[in-house]
């Protein structure tokens, strides 16, 4: 009753989405990498745990903003801009309109001061958006949404994009044959980190977008890269608590929840029950 009651209605959204980011810039910036991204790293090879987690970050968005082959003079909408990283990289590339949307406040916040006049951030939800867009990219927020909104979700994409548009989606799935179980109620996360959320079913997904007119193409899968995200995450979350820089409004039992939750991720990705993937979305040019 308690997860019914989180759902991810207009009024919901904004709660959950506060909830987990208005715990503060200054706290996520404990811990992710300097250019604060909140998702999944793509490592020339994660196993070697030599490159630097910027520059995989880096690697993530180029990949994404690869897919959408942007030009000068186009228009890219972010679904769920966060603090703003894959928006820099973007406009470094090319001269284009950017709009990013979020919920969060705090992000909203850093975002504006980060990109100054260059890039328009509406605290805005995806269900409201308006315009019409060469391009959308939206980078691990579908997982905020929640099974009952992903039609929603996809209908606002198709109707955002313009005939022949892209967008790149990142998001994170559970293995279909353990869905449903999954569904039926609320697990560590749902119930103490993240309200609202619900990890993908792929083919469900896929299905949906393609009822949409948005053909599936090229997916990468690569959730032992998220992995070891993860764990880079944990040391750096670790290393902030031993130095004393975490605030004193942090108690140690949010300390214990967020360390378990940062190793129930990691360990989700490393058994393969979860994974990460990347996807492009085509809308039909006629």
């Amino acid at each position: 009753l308690l997860h019914w009651a989180r759902r991810n209605n207009r009024n919901g959204s904004r709660r959950n989405i506060a909830f987990h980011y208005d715990l503060g810039n200054d706290f996520y910036g404990l811990w992710l990498d300097r250019n604060m991204h909140y998702s999944s790293a793509l490592f020339l090879n994660p196993e070697d745990r030599i490159e630097n987690l910027e520059r995989a970050q880096q690697r993530k968005v180029d990949a994404l903003l690869e897919r959408l082959d942007l030009r000068d003079g186009q228009a890219l909408l972010e679904i769920g801009c966060g603090w703003g990283g894959l928006a820099e990289q973007a406009m470094e590339r090319c001269a284009i309109r950017y709009d990013g949307l979020t919920l969060s406040v705090e992000q909203a916040d850093y975002a504006r001061d980060r990109l100054g006049s260059g890039a328009q951030i509406h605290l805005t939800d995806y269900r409201d958006a308006q315009g019409q867009y060469d391009a959308i990219a939206s980078v691990e927020m579908v997982e905020a949404v929640g099974q009952h909104y992903w039609p929603d979700y996809l209908d606002a994409v198709a109707r955002l994009l313009k005939p022949g548009g892209r967008a790149a989606i990142q998001y994170i799935l559970i293995d279909d044959a353990i869905f449903d179980h999954y569904a039926r109620g609320a697990d560590f996360i749902q119930t103490y980190i993240f309200p609202g959320g619900m990890l993908i079913s792929e083919s469900r997904f896929r299905a949906l977008a393609q009822e949409r007119g948005l053909e599936w193409r090229d997916v990468r899968h690569f959730g032992g890269h998220y992995a070891e995200t993860l764990r880079r995450w944990r040391e750096r979350f670790d290393r902030a608590i031993d130095e004393g820089r975490l605030p004193a409004s942090f108690d140690q039992h949010f300390v214990g929840l967020w360390r378990y939750y940062l190793m129930y991720c990691e360990g989700g990705f490393r058994g393969g029950t979860i994974d990460v993937a990347q996807v492009t979305l085509m809308k039909s040019a006629a």
